[in-house]
């Protein structure tokens, strides 16, 4: 976009008196911390259930169930109480179409056996309608690399494409981001500058966009996957987004601590929010991996629900986000 067609951003200020006099409008959460309009990661190493996590979220946003069987309910503002189904957008840039269908199955064997891991009073017909209408899944494995973003850091045709495919979306979620660009992940300009066109699609879509990343390998071995920092490539990738949930493999003393014997510790999982601009800082939760790679939220220590737990009263939450 040349600078003659650029829309001026200093056209206008925004009206003081108005928002002073004016109660500002509720804060959309849909996930704790990551709202409508912005960008989120999701950051973990290599196998520890990073799509799987992504399909379950996207299958419960999409029919307004619960996640993992709770994993971000209880407190006074649970999301929970209010929430409603969404579209949701889910491209896995590394998953095949039978892959897809193998994990959708796993999913809807647990959900079936267990109803109440997903909190919903609706029959099988209408959860099929549901997802059917809301769960828009689009792997691309085996098909020509997607990329939102040139070398010359401006905005491609796949980007337009993927901006009309997300219209009327709650939720996006992308996996992993290496494969949605050609820059150099060390490269805090080029990082940057990804960060802002996820954010322009947030804004185009007013959709919560979520994008799926590995962690380095310093965190993993020193046991740090709880960070913010443990983000591969650029720090410009922590700092850009407003939201950052990081899944890790239990260390030994973790194990210890929540009563896992050491040759279970691979069916753990922890959950982290390790940033949230819009709430205060959070415990850590526990998922148990089960058949099929499902994650469930388990019952180990006394940590599994302390997430959902910890989420403050809404007042609080937006005096947080206007701090942020």
């Amino acid at each position: 976009m040349s600078d003659m067609t650029r829309p001026n951003p200093f056209a206008q200020r925004i009206n003081i008196r108005h928002m002073l006099s004016t109660s500002p409008p509720p804060q959309d959460h849909v996930l704790p911390g990551l709202l409508a309009g912005t960008v989120g990661m999701l950051a973990g190493p290599g196998g520890v259930g990073k799509t799987m996590l992504e399909l379950q979220v996207a299958m419960a946003v999409a029919c307004g169930g619960s996640i993992c069987g709770g994993l971000f309910e209880g407190g006074d503002a649970d999301i929970a109480k209010s929430r409603k189904p969404g579209r949701v957008v889910m491209v896995a840039a590394e998953e095949s179409v039978d892959l897809f269908w193998h994990r959708l199955h796993a999913v809807v064997v647990t959900l079936t056996e267990q109803r109440h891991l997903l909190g919903v009073d609706a029959s099988a017909a209408e959860l099929m309608d549901l997802w059917s209408e809301n769960l828009h899944l689009y792997p691309l494995a085996g098909l020509p690399r997607v990329s939102l973003l040139s070398r010359d850091l401006e905005k491609t045709e796949c980007f337009h494409q993927l901006s009309a495919a997300c219209e009327g979306a709650k939720l996006v979620i992308l996996d992993p981001i290496r494969q949605f660009h050609i820059c150099d992940e060390n490269d805090s300009g080029a990082m940057t500058a990804l960060v802002q066109t996820f954010g322009e699609l947030a804004t185009r879509t007013k959709a919560a966009v979520c994008f799926a990343h590995h962690v380095n390998r310093a965190s993993t071995q020193m046991g740090h996957g709880d960070a913010a920092g443990a983000a591969r490539g650029s720090t410009a990738l922590s700092d850009g987004v407003r939201w950052q949930l990081n899944l890790s493999k239990p260390t030994k003393e973790a194990a210890r601590i929540r009563r896992i014997d050491e040759d279970e510790r691979g069916r753990f999982v922890l959950v982290d929010i390790a940033k949230a601009n819009y709430l205060p800082p959070q415990g850590t939760a526990l998922l148990e991996r089960r058949a099929g790679g499902v994650l469930v939220l388990a019952s180990n220590g006394g940590h599994a629900s302390s997430i959902g737990k910890r989420i403050t009263r809404r007042a609080k939450v937006q005096a947080v986000g206007a701090a942020g």
